[in-house]
């Protein structure tokens, strides 16, 4: 087995060129064979995960595996450029080339669904003993305005969430690893008070039209966690050939509360200005620009027309218990 490693140096506050040492170091003493690509801006790890496999085609590599080291941010990046790889080369049939992950980033969601270790030494104890790869739904979505796609692993976010991730990358304090989570905090309660609410138009399998005239927060999740950890949905799976769709109507400061609360409790979907939705399928359009994100990355201020659905590709993961679902 040989091991393709794709490291972000500057995932979780640099935590990658931190611990990098320490795991070239093991592997060094494991005698485990692997070649090493370090990313130098955003979007490296398309290009390199796509040279990778171009690599691994060209020399018929039969037991060959990439692993992405960094954050969500980083294993997005990974897979789209491994879903590009193969939409470019439709001749190649699977088995396709699987993917690991080495979660040392700041969020961590995907790896938090799907029960990954945070420290990289279990986490690679867990890679090595891996014996076949496990197929994972990832969410797939198309501009219908574009005529472009695009694939996220944890979440697609329109509104709050996104006005967040807007904020929290522009703030001064981004850069300040002790004021981060602070600087988050701060950009949850501004956008709180300055995203107003959007006409949203759900369009679902069966062809049913549903309006919604005050939308606030609008996720579309492939798992459970989204915003670093929050529970949004306690049932959704990545093993399911499912999206989830929820959707929050502009609350008051008292209903924010009772959200608050009641998401604590995971009771949140039951709440009437909450909307909850399981499919394999649907679209979604709005008529106001407002802020999307992608796993945690900006997508910009605009309106959306689009469709989602699930893919599924490889993953060199340790089985849990519902990865039979």
């Amino acid at each position: 087995m040989e091991y393709f490693i794709i490291v972000n140096p500057t995932a979780g506050g640099n935590n990658g060129r931190k611990v990098w040492p320490q795991i070239e170091q093991y592997l060094k003493k494991k005698n485990i064979s692997y070649r090493a690509y370090f990313t130098e801006y955003d979007g490296h790890a398309v290009s390199i995960a796509m040279r990778i496999l171009d690599q691994i085609t060209a020399t018929n590599h039969p037991d060959a595996i990439i692993i992405a080291t960094g954050g969500d941010g980083t294993l997005h990046e990974t897979i789209l450029g491994c879903m590009r790889f193969y939409a470019e080369h439709p001749q190649i049939k699977d088995p396709r080339v699987p993917v690991g992950l080495l979660p040392i980033g700041s969020g961590n969601d995907f790896a938090r669904a799907l029960k990954i270790p945070r420290h990289w030494k279990k986490a690679l104890h867990d890679i090595f003993e891996c014996q076949v790869p496990t197929k994972i739904h990832i969410g797939h979505f198309i501009n219908h305005d574009l005529s472009t796609d695009g694939y996220f692993l944890n979440n697609f976010g329109i509104g709050l969430d996104a006005t967040v991730v807007y904020l929290a990358n522009h703030s001064l304090l981004k850069h300040h690893k002790q004021f981060s989570g602070f600087s988050y905090w701060v950009s949850v309660l501004h956008a709180i008070q300055t995203v107003q609410p959007f006409e949203l138009t759900v369009t679902h399998p069966n062809g049913t039209i549903h309006t919604y005239s005050k939308a606030f927060l609008v996720t579309v999740t492939n798992h459970p966690y989204f915003g670093g950890g929050i529970d949004i949905v306690p049932r959704a799976s990545v093993y399911k050939d499912q999206l989830d769709l929820v959707i929050v109507e502009k609350p008051t400061y008292r209903q924010i509360l009772l959200f608050i609360f009641m998401l604590l409790l995971k009771r949140h979907l039951h709440l009437r200005f909450v909307h909850h939705f399981s499919e394999t399928h649907f679209e979604l359009k709005t008529k106001k620009a407002r802020y999307g994100q992608i796993d945690g990355e900006e997508l910009g201020h605009k309106t959306y027309n689009a469709s989602y659905e699930t893919k599924d590709y490889p993953f060199w993961i340790k089985k849990t218990d519902n990865s039979q679902l």
